[in-house]
């Protein structure tokens, strides 16, 4: 019986003062990544390098899932801290997405077709690069297009990216009535070299050289075509700030970003231009998110072959085949979360969105209207998000189907 007695104080003593107690003002010494197949560790451990040093009572695990879901190729399983001989160690527990994969392109609709496939590698070399390449054909056209993007993963060390694209498109320009008012042909071929640098863990600076030569082809349908091709070079500097956090549910972005583009002309006119982006999300409780986006671009060009889509302002009130030179957007909705499964999570969107346009044909435009849809953000693939939209333009009184895969090229 006293042998008994003295074990369990023996224990009551250990387990009081044990070499593994948590102790609030303990620093985290090193990280375990468990999980990794094909992405390098350095990777992973350069994304989490600001949690080493940081002391238990200042640790927010939601930060951490914050981190492993921006870096899109993996899924965050299980963060904990473990007292260990050789200190505190940071687990994390991950899984990786597919990141290699096909993707298939059908359409078919009332202004025609488009078919097509691009091979997608969304961590090339097991370091978060990206390469793309693929070809669509279709009823207005045909495209080609290849692409690698060197992710910055090192401190010190500049991202890479390069890209080239081949073209031959028909061309129609609608106002807000989808009432045709321009139709061409062009050959397009694009070239364009870009580095990106991030000097702090918010502020990223990038710049890019691009050249482009687009040609007008003959058609005998053609109505209000621009008169001559052009050949330019373009230099682009731009600047972003962004922080991102985990609210157990969406990765919630801030961001705001500016880019000023210079076009030279060799063949045709020199002009400016000046694109601006914000995002805000903020989490009214986990799974339900406040969302406000605003775009805009402003060109001092006056040649319509330079005119861009209403994704420069970031709605879909407009049709996709609006063309307009200059833009300002803003939309304020909200985000639920609906359910999550192996596949992903699936969330409903409503949004108000406004947009500035101005086309020569009516000068300056206002349009505003509701838009709504379907989000699934997917956990076993590394695409951000497929989407199916549905947004009505009050001016118009006209409705807009769109869907998305969550990324652009």
């Amino acid at each position: 019986m006293k042998n008994l007695f003295l074990f369990f104080i023996f224990i009551i003593l250990f387990s009081a003062n044990p070499i593994y107690s948590q102790d609030e003002n303990e620093t985290i010494t090193s990280m375990e990544i468990i999980g990794l197949g094909r992405t390098k560790l350095f990777i992973v451990e350069n994304a989490l390098e600001k949690f080493i040093g940081q002391k238990r009572n200042d640790f927010d695990q939601n930060e951490v899932f914050a981190a492993i879901v921006n870096m899109s190729v993996l899924e965050p399983i299980l963060v904990e801290l473990v007292n260990t001989t050789n200190g505190l160690i940071l687990q994390v527990t991950v899984k990786e997405k597919w990141s290699i994969f096909p993707l298939p392109i059908a359409f078919v609709g009332s202004r025609g077709f488009n078919f097509g496939v691009f091979f997608i590698d969304t961590n090339a070399f097991g370091q978060r690069d990206m390469a793309v390449i693929g070809g669509a054909l279709g009823s207005n056209g045909w495209t080609a297009m290849a692409m690698y993007n060197h992710t910055a993963n090192r401190k010190g060390v500049p991202g890479l990216s390069c890209a080239f694209m081949y073209n031959r498109h028909d061309y129609e320009s609608v106002d807000r009535f989808e009432t045709p008012y321009r139709f061409y042909s062009t050959d397009r071929i694009r070239l364009s070299l870009g580095l990106n640098y991030k000097f702090f863990e918010i502020l990223t600076s990038s710049f890019s050289v691009s050249f482009a030569n687009i040609s007008i082809v003959q058609n005998d349908n053609a109505y209000n075509s621009p008169e001559e091709g052009v050949m330019l070079l373009s230099f682009r500097p731009g600047l972003s700030i962004g922080k991102n956090s985990w609210d157990g549910i969406f990765l919630l972005q801030q961001s705001i970003s500016l880019d000023y583009c210079y076009y030279y002309g060799i063949l045709g006119s020199s002009y400016n231009q000046v694109e601006y982006k914000a995002n805000y999300e903020h989490s009214l409780i986990p799974g339900f998110r406040l969302i406000a986006k605003s775009a805009g671009s402003w060109k001092s060009a006056k040649d319509p072959l330079f005119e861009d889509g209403p994704q420069k302002a970031q709605v879909n009130i407009l049709p996709s085949n609006y063309s307009s030179m200059n833009y300002a957007g803003l939309s304020l909705g909200l985000e639920k979360y609906l359910f999550k499964n192996n596949w992903g999570i699936l969330s409903v969107h409503a949004s108000w969105q406004c947009v500035f346009s101005y086309i020569k044909i009516s000068d300056l435009e206002f349009d505003h209207g509701p838009s709504a849809g379907i989000l699934f953000y997917l956990s076993q693939i590394a695409l951000p998000a497929i989407g199916v939209d549905i947004a009505y333009n009050v001016v118009s009184e006209l409705f807009q189907f769109s869907f998305s895969l969550g990324m652009s090229f």
